[in-house]
């Protein structure tokens, strides 16, 4: 048999789930998903993401990297105008290309993955 004070906190407890389910409820429904366009909180949205363009160099050896100074020119096997990945902490997310815009160098995307 439930004591006094077990029945006031079953009773509380369950007027405390009504009034969450009636928030619920009363909530707006959100707007539809646009087609291509992802939904997120808007909180994350404004997280800033650092990208990485790579360009990768086979061949490259810790002798070379020892060797650098000013002024080294390092050759790739990647011909100008040629996709380079585009990524974020190690995770690919896109093919790009280089571009000067007003003497600035810029990333054209070229495929999302």
């Amino acid at each position: 048999m439930a004591t006094q004070s077990q029945l006031s906190t079953i009773s509380t407890a369950n007027g405390l789930a009504e009034m969450k389910t009636e928030a619920v409820l009363a909530q707006p429904s959100p707007a539809p998903p646009v087609e291509g366009v992802l939904s997120i909180n808007p909180l994350v949205a404004r997280l800033p993401v650092e990208i990485d363009v790579a360009v990768p160099v086979r061949g490259f050896r810790v002798r070379n990297l020892l060797n650098l100074s000013a002024g080294t020119v390092i050759a790739s096997k990647w011909m100008n105008g040629d996709d380079m990945p585009l990524g974020t902490h190690g995770a690919q997310l896109a093919w790009a290309e280089f571009e000067v815009i007003d003497q600035l160098l810029a990333v054209r995307i070229t495929r999302l993955l």
